[in-house]
Order: C-alpha cells, then sequence, then structure tokens
C-alpha cells in the first residue's frame, strides 16, 4: 500500500523555501556559470576534485553535477528547517556562495581590466 507524502512524513512536512535558499541556490548557479565561464576561457583551474573530475567529463556534466549536489543538500536542509541547525546552514551556505560569487565578480573586472588589448 502506497503511502502519502503526508502519511510519511507527517502533517508537518511541507516544501516551503526561505529567502536565504532561494539566495543559496541563485548564487549557487551564478558560481556554476562564473566557474563554468573562468575554466572555459582557461584562466582557473577547478581546485574540488569531484568537479574537476566532472567538468572532464564535460560542461554539461560539470553544471548538472554541480546543480543537483547543491539542489539535494538545500532539499535535505529544508526538509529538517524546523531545527535551528538546518535554518543556519542554509543561511551559512548563502552567505558563503555570496562571498564566492564576489570574488568572481572581483576576477571577472581584474580580467576585464587586463586583458591584452581591453580598452586601448
Amino acid at each position: 500500500m502506497a503511502a502519502t507524502i503526508e502519511q510519511a512524513w507527517g502533517s508537518r512536512a511541507s516544501f516551503y523555501v526561505s529567502p536565504a535558499s532561494v539566495a543559496l541556490l541563485m548564487l549557487n548557479l551564478l558560481d556554476g556559470l562564473f566557474t563554468l565561464l573562468f575554466l572555459q576561457l582557461g584562466v582557473a583551474e577547478e581546485l574540488n576534485p569531484l568537479m574537476r573530475v566532472a567538468y572532464e567529463q564535460s560542461p554539461l556534466i560539470f553544471m548538472g553535477s554541480k546543480l543537483v549536489i547543491v539542489n539535494a543538500g538545500l532539499w535535505l536542509l529544508c526538509l529538517h528547517r524546523r531545527m535551528k541547525a538546518s535554518r543556519i546552514a542554509i543561511r551559512a551556505g548563502a552567505v558563503v556562495y555570496g562571498i564566492i560569487v564576489v570574488y568572481h565578480l572581483a576576477f571577472l573586472t581584474h580580467l576585464v581590466l587586463h586583458w591584452p588589448g581591453a580598452f586601448r
């Protein structure tokens, strides 16, 4: 006999996504796009061994893996969002990805300003 989600998880289960969760997802996407851009330009290398292997397979596998891994982790945290540690982890993840995206923007600015022949 198949149980419904409500029967399996209880009536408290819901999939409400907080603003921090949305920010984490969007910032993760931006991180992936910036990383892919820099890898394709040959101005950076992927340091994460798992993501390096994914990128060596194909850029599509790289982006898909990155999105699936973070989305799966966020999904688990959202399921347990009543726990303070889960809410803190979601916010911390958004802050970390925010810092990473700011770093990417600074690096992109540096590339544009110092690219051979740029603005000359």
